[in-house]
C-alpha cells in the first residue's frame, strides 16, 4: 500500500449476496449517487455542458456521492468500494451482476434510476465501439423490480448480444411477459 492511501476494495456478486438488507440498501444508495455524478459528467468527447450551473450541479452530485460513500465506509468499517473501468462487455456484465445482487438484497432500496441510466449509457458506448446493437430499453424504471429487470437485460446483452451479429434483447416486462428473447 502506498503511504497515505487506503486500500480500496471491490465488491463482487458473491460478496453482495452476503450483505444484510439494510447494508445492501445503503450500498445501493452509494452506487446510485456515484452513477448520478458520472451521468452528469456526460461524454467528454462531446464537450459536455460547461455552463456554471451544470458545473455546480456536477459538483453537488459529486459531494453527495462522496458524503454517502464516507458514511457507508465509516458505518461498515470498510474501505471505499472501487469499480474497474467498465469499457468491455465482460466488465460491464460483472458490474451489472454485482449491482443486481445488491438490489436483490436491499429490501427497502429507493429506485436506482441513475444506476440504470449508467448501465445503459455504458452499454451504448460499448455497442457503438463494437458496431453492435444496443439493449432495448424497457418501460421507465419506477422501482427496484424494474431496475433489476433492466440490469438483467444489460447482463444478457453483455453475455450474448454484444459480440455477435447485431440483434436486440428486450428486457423482461418491456412490452412482453416473456423472458429475454432475441428479436429479429
Amino acid at each position: 500500500m502506498l503511504e497515505g492511501r487506503r486500500n480500496v476494495s471491490q465488491i463482487t456478486e458473491r460478496t453482495a449476496e452476503q450483505l444484510a438488507p439494510v447494508q445492501a440498501a445503503e450500498l445501493a444508495a452509494v452506487i446510485d449517487a456515484q452513477a448520478r455524478w458520472e451521468n452528469l459528467r456526460g461524454e467528454p468527447s462531446r464537450g459536455g455542458d460547461g455552463t456554471p450551473t451544470a458545473l455546480q450541479n456536477r459538483q453537488k452530485a459529486y459531494e453527495a456521492f462522496r458524503s454517502r460513500q464516507a458514511a457507508y465506509t465509516t458505518q461498515y468499517r470498510t474501505a471505499p468500494v472501487s469499480e474497474t473501468t467498465l469499457n468491455t462487455p465482460d466488465r460491464l456484465g460483472e458490474w451489472c451482476r454485482t449491482a443486481r445482487a445488491v438490489l436483490l438484497r436491499a429490501e427497502t432500496a429507493a429506485c436506482p434510476a441513475h444506476l440504470i441510466a449508467k448501465a445503459h449509457r455504458l452499454a451504448d458506448r460499448i455497442a457503438t465501439r463494437l458496431g453492435t446493437t444496443i439493449v432495448e430499453r424497457g418501460a421507465p424504471v419506477e422501482d427496484t423490480a424494474g431496475a433489476i429487470r433492466e440490469l438483467t437485460a444489460v447482463i444478457a446483452w453483455c453475455e450474448t448480444g454484444s459480440g455477435s451479429a447485431p440483434h436486440v434483447l428486450k428486457a423482461p416486462g418491456a412490452g412482453t411477459t416473456e423472458p429475454l428473447v432475441k428479436v429479429a
